[in-house]
């Protein structure tokens, strides 16, 4: 980033403070509370004690909580429904005084403060509000104000803190009080030590006659600006690490406001103090540039190595964040900044108008700011010890604003950086136009960054948007760049068709290249939705008749069935008993999918193969309930609601033959032990286990093991779900490993069997309504 920028933006005369301090009489304030009655000045102790009455506790807010905590917030409240000020001669008074504090607070010119009345606090002997921001309250709400009315006590002292200043502010002896600040500001109440505080609260908003409200920058001040942001944006960037080649010159321009907006109250009209002013140079320099602007809130990650200064102990961070184990800021000092990550989210143009829902992550080099992250209090924070090779490091977040300039000709690049929706909409608008080289041209400049924003973009339609701009595209190498992001899932059946003409613009090849980086994109992923999608997918493209989109159909399914087939073997071979069993029931429905899917593309080939995979002599329990499964999901399924239709009879005959098989073996004898050995591990220590797993007549294995065999013991044990406990008994070196078979061997013996009975019974019942039909 430019130092030459971040140095003039310094410089800008930044009119107003951060928070202000005055006095008025109180002769204009006329002011009654319900149950309590006139209150007049200064505030007697009789009156104290009625307020005290009439007043409930304080509570404060913490994120989007309200709570009571005296050891936060130890005052009382009365609601602004209780108390009745004449407004008519108030007026009088607060209207000049909020024209001062306008100007002590550097508000833009043609805008006033407006304050509204939030409640009444009073602070007795030891009351105090812990350091804290307040909740903007409403849009428009910018400030806070609170008026202290004239009463005698000692103590009770406003501390207002914005980044490295502080100001504290007592109360006059006579008359009114008034201290205002921005509402970002971290403030809080001393103890009083003794009489009572009595203070009227208001929240001040920002009101604008309509018209420009930012002063104008001056034209010397905006030239120099304008001449360090063109040389920002002709310079290459530099390299991120050693030997990167060239990059090249930013086209984005960041700058962080001092100040911290909500994303309610973020706007142009309501930049506070320095913000402001900087704001409207930067404005006036965009226009000498004819750049785009506009304003963000942005996300800040850094992540910094420190030096510990706290002796092993583990304290609550501030703001309400005690007890849950990140550690107090001041618990270390931060050395030297290792990594950073700006995110800009919710855009505001120059009009206040909100852009869409979008968000760019900014690049190194592209984040100006003249109070660095670090001086800011972070909303979070986490430190990390030090462990093994990796250094002692904290991570903080911030919430910060920012005002965003870029070469106009480049709006279009921007906005697509941080909306792929938005960019597809204006390649479909180009290409709708007929305009075909500008929208080519601009399809190209998407290519740098589209891998990286294509995935967050989550709006509806968008596929099949995006599959429309790579028909328009004409190109096929450049068609493909615009899909490369996309995965399997993304393709519904309603795209179909669309693929269906992609299929005749760039033919079956190109095609089959596509779906198969959509599969390297889905790895990782379990991808069921599409299978099971798959045979309404082939429906829809086989519907227009053609030998090539009939292909395609049958290419798809082929596809599918070997990653299902790879899928199976895998969870046979490598997977343990229950995680083998559970991943296996799940390919029932993606198999029946592509069986019906054969079919619909009329591919006799495939067919066969699958249903001569579900038929064999040879199947094991899981396997077995697979394909009973397999058959309930196409009795259930109106598509296919006979076997019939996809060949399903001889699946149904193979399962009765096992079934009765299995059946007909005697039942586990009372005496029997034996548990089925795992074969996934091929260990010393497993093939000690192996034998007393086994044997019929062991039902206790005592195993003198040291800690790192016991914990393989015990994965090998509960990730096969065996009806075995292990117990460490702590006593002798090494310690001994217990093994006890339990009863569940016996009843889950009885349960399998009752299933076993309840499947046999449903096919045939299922084989009688078949033939009677």
């Amino acid at each position: 980033m430019s130092e030459r920028v971040m140095e003039l933006l310094r410089r800008i005369e930044t009119p107003g403070s951060f928070a202000t301090r005055r006095t008025a009489g109180s002769e204009d304030l006329r002011i009654e509370v319900k149950g309590v009655g006139p209150i007049e000045f200064p505030v007697s102790a009789r009156t104290v004690s009625k307020l005290r009455t009439a007043a409930r506790p304080a509570p404060y807010g913490l994120r989007d909580r309200t709570l009571l905590d005296k050891t936060v917030r130890d005052c009382g409240k009365i609601p602004k429904s209780r108390i009745r000020i004449d407004q008519r001669r108030w007026k009088r008074a607060l209207a000049p005084m909020l024209e001062k504090i306008g100007g002590d607070l550097g508000i833009p010119r043609r805008s006033r403060f407006e304050a509204k009345l939030y409640d009444m606090l009073v602070y007795g002997p030891g009351q105090f509000f812990v350091p804290h921001r307040d909740t903007e309250k409403t849009d428009d709400m910018i400030g806070t104000m609170v008026v202290t009315l004239p009463s005698a006590f000692k103590g009770g002292e406003t501390v207002i803190e914005h980044h490295d200043e502080k100001v504290t502010y007592r109360a006059a002896s006579r008359g009114l009080t008034f201290i205002a600040f921005y509402a970002d500001c971290r403030h809080q109440v001393i103890p009083v030590e003794r009489g009572h505080r009595v203070v009227l609260t208001y929240n001040l908003s920002l009101v604008s006659d309509g018209r420009e409200s930012a002063r104008l920058a001056p034209s010397e001040e905006a030239a120099l600006l304008a001449d360090g942001i063109r040389t920002y944006f002709e310079t290459p960037r530099r390299p991120r690490w050693s030997g990167e080649p060239a990059r090249e010159p930013p086209d984005r321009f960041v700058y962080l406001f001092d100040h911290q907006y909500t994303q309610r109250g973020l706007a142009w009209d309501h930049l506070k103090g320095a913000d402001a002013a900087r704001a409207t140079a930067l404005r006036a320099a965009a226009e000498r540039l004819d750049c785009g602007i506009t304003l963000a809130l942005a996300d800040v990650h850094e992540t910094w190595s420190c030096e510990d200064e706290y002796e092993g102990r583990r304290r609550g961070y501030r703001d309400g964040y005690r007890g849950v184990g990140v550690m107090d800021p001041e618990d270390h000092t931060l050395v030297e900044l290792v990594d950073s990550e700006v995110e800009l989210r919710h855009w505001v143009g120059l009009e206040g108008k909100r852009l869409l829902p979008i968000s760019s992550l900014l690049g190194t080099g592209e984040v100006c700011y003249t109070k660095p992250s670090a001086d800011l209090e972070p909303f979070a924070s986490e430190h990390e010890g030090y462990m093994g090779n990796y250094g002692n490091t904290v991570d903080r977040w911030y919430h910060r604003a920012a005002v965003v300039l870029w070469p106009r000709d480049k709006t279009f690049v921007i906005r697509a950086r941080a909306s792929a929706s938005w960019a597809i909409g204006e390649l479909g608008k180009t290409f709708g136009k007929g305009s075909l080289d500008e929208g080519r041209s601009m399809a190209r400049q998407l290519l740098p960054f589209w891998d990286s924003v294509f995935p967050k973009e989550p709006s509806r339609g968008f596929v099949e948007k995006t599959l429309r701009v790579a028909e328009a595209v004409g190109e096929p190498e450049l068609a493909s760049s615009i899909l490369h992001p996309f995965a399997l899932e993304q393709h519904a059946p309603e795209t179909a068709r669309l693929w269906a003409r992609l299929l005749e613009s760039y033919g079956g090849e190109w095609c089959r290249n596509r779906f198969a980086r959509f599969a390297e994109n889905d790895r990782g992923r379990r991808s069921d939705s599409w299978v099971l999608s798959l045979p309404r997918f082939c429906e829809a493209l086989c519907s227009k008749g053609s030998a090539g989109a009939i292909a395609f159909a049958r290419w798809l399914a082929s596809e599918q069935w070997r990653r299902v087939v790879s899928g199976y073997t895998a969870a046979r071979r490598y997977l343990p008993g229950k995680n083998a069993r559970n991943t296996l029931l799940r390919l029932n429905g993606p198999i029946l999918a592509l069986l019906e899917s054969s079919v619909i593309a009329d591919d006799p080939d495939l067919r066969r193969e699958i249903l001569d995979f579900l038929v064999s002599s040879e199947l094991d329990s899981a396997e077995i309930e697979l394909r009973v499964l397999l058959l309930r999901t196409a009795a259930s399924n109106a598509r296919t609601s006979r076997p019939a239709a996809l060949g399903l009879e001889s699946v149904h005959d193979c399962c009765k033959r096992a079934l009765r098989a299995r059946l007909s073996e005697p039942l586990r004898a009372a005496d029997d032990w034996s548990v089925p050995a795992p074969s996934s591990c091929t260990c010393d220590l497993c093939r000690r286990l192996s034998p007393f797993l086994q044997a019929r007549d062991r039902m206790r294995f005592e195993w003198p093991l040291a800690k790192a065999g016991r914990l393989h013991v015990h994965t090998v044990i509960d990730a096969h779900d065996l009806p075995v406990t292990h117990e460490t008994r702590r006593s002798g070196s090494p310690y001994t490993l217990v093994l006890t078979k339990t009863r569940a061997l016996f009843e889950r013996d009885r349960a399998q069997r009752k299933r076993w009975k309840s499947d046999l019974e449903w096919l045939e019942k299922r084989h009688a309504a078949t033939r009677s039909r």
